[in-house]
C-alpha cells in the first residue's frame, strides 16, 4: 500500500445523486470518498475482491467531512486522496474535492483492518511494508 500514498480520481456528478436543489446530497459524498479509496488500493496494485478473499476487510472506524463550497449536477469534481498514517491496524487518510479549481470539499478517515467476524487483526506485512 505504501508504494501509492495519493491518488486522484474524477467523477462526473449525475442527477441522481442530487437533492432537490440540485446539489450533490451529502450523503454521496462519502461515496465518492470510497471510490477514491479503492482507487488507490487499486493503484497500489491491492485489489479489494483480493483482501476479501483472503479474509480481511477495512472497515471506516472514524470519518469526517468539511463541506466548504457547493458541488452541483454535472459537475466534474476531482478527488485528491493521500495516506496521511498507516500502522499494522490502520489506515488515516486525508481528502480533497476539488471542483472547477475550487477546494468545495476536505475529510479525512481511518480503516480499521478486521476479520470476517468483525475483530480488529493484524493487516499483512505486505500491505504496510516498503516491499509492496
Amino acid at each position: 500500500m505504501t508504494n501509492a500514498q495519493k491518488s486522484e480520481v474524477q467523477i462526473r456528478v449525475r442527477y441522481a445523486e442530487c437533492d432537490a436543489m440540485g446539489l450533490l446530497h451529502h450523503a454521496k459524498y462519502f461515496e465518492y470518498l470510497e471510490v477514491s479509496r479503492t482507487e488507490l488500493l487499486r493503484s497500489s496494485g491491492i485489489s479489494y475482491r483480493e483482501m476479501e478473499e483472503q479474509g480481511f476487510f477495512f472497515v471506516v472506524a472514524k470519518i469526517g467531512i468539511r463541506y466548504r463550497a457547493p458541488i452541483r449536477y454535472d459537475d466534474v469534481v476531482t478527488i485528491h486522496t493521500e495516506v496521511e498514517r498507516i500502522t499494522r491496524t490502520r489506515v488515516d487518510h486525508s481528502y480533497k474535492i476539488i471542483n472547477n479549481g475550487i477546494l468545495s470539499t476536505e475529510a479525512t478517515s481511518t480503516l480499521a483492518c478486521v476479520d470476517r467476524n468483525g475483530k480488529p487483526i493484524l493487516m499483512p506485512e505486505s500491505l504496510w511494508t516498503e516491499e509492496n
